[in-house]
Formats: C-alpha cells, structure tokens, sequence
C-alpha cells in the first residue's frame, strides 16, 4: 500500500527532516453527493488541525468517467484545500473495503488500514441531518494514532451515496 500511496501523491507533503507521516486518511467523496459535498468546510478543518501534526490528507473520487476538470471544478467550487485523484478502476475502492462517499480510510504508519467509515456521525440516515455532531468518529481515530494507542472503533457504517461497482 506504501508503493501506492506514494504514487499517488505526486507532490508529497515534506514534514520537517523528511519524517514519514504518522497517518494518512483517503476521503472518499463525490462530486454529485449532497452528503459528501456538505462536509467540505469540515474537511477543510481537518485539514488544518491534523496536517500540522504529520496526518496526510488524500481526496479520493471513485468516478471512471470524472475528469481533471471536473475534479478542479468540485475542489474550487466546495473551497476544498485537500490534494485529489481519481479511482478510475476502483483500486483503492477495493484496498479499503469502501462503498459510500463521503467514507474514509484512515492509515496507520504500517499502511494498515486502523479505522474505515464516517466522518462523524453528522447524519444519522440519509437526508437526516442532526444539529451537533456527538460522535466525531475520524477525530477520535486520528487523536487515538497520535497518542500512538489504536482507534477504538475500527468501522462505523458510513452514510452517504453509495459507490456504483463498475465491471
């Protein structure tokens, strides 16, 4: 997964000596989920908050027909700040087990995948939205692998738009 990861990033965050990141998280959106494009300014934060404290942060659109345009367009239209590619053959669909945008795969320093699934827990079914946010699932599995400790919950059931299988 390493030799994936890195090809993927063309332009490597450089932390301070080289240092290799302490988790790397895959975000699996859409350009067309009213779920995963409302988590934009969320995303956005954590960005800011973890990215200073070595977490990489890959945008991942799971989309064999998206173009480069179209994934500038979403990135510029949502103000989004994260580094993107496209799963055209769904290869880290099927590294990460995932099926749903917005759902993530967060790693840890082995590549081993340590937490998959939601953001928070924003959404309680599809277009029930909650008020507050009690359950920040991602946060927890970051701050857990900076505390060198494992996530408590290794899955949570991701709500969103579900990721067309393609043959």
């Amino acid at each position: 997964m390493k030799t994936l990861w890195l090809t993927l990033l063309l332009t490597c965050t450089s932390f301070a000596g080289g240092a290799e990141p302490h988790a790397k998280v895959m975000i699996f959106v859409a350009v067309d989920c009213p779920i995963a494009n409302s988590y934009a300014p969320e995303l956005n934060r954590l960005h800011e908050t973890y990215g200073g404290k070595m977490v990489e942060f890959l945008l991942v659109y799971p989309d064999p027909d998206l173009t480069a345009d179209e994934v500038k367009k979403h990135l510029a239209g949502y103000a989004l700040t994260l580094r993107a590619t496209i799963d055209r053959d769904h290869a880290l669909v099927k590294k990460t087990g995932v099926t749903t945008t917005p759902e993530v795969a967060v790693f840890d320093t082995s590549d081993a995948v340590v937490y998959r699934g939601r953001i928070d827990n924003l959404y309680a079914d599809y277009g029930e939205r909650r008020r507050t946010v009690t359950e920040p699932y991602l946060r927890d599995a970051l701050d857990a692998i900076l505390r060198g400790e494992k996530p408590a919950l290794a899955t949570t059931e991701a709500i969103g738009c579900l990721i067309e299988a393609i043959e």
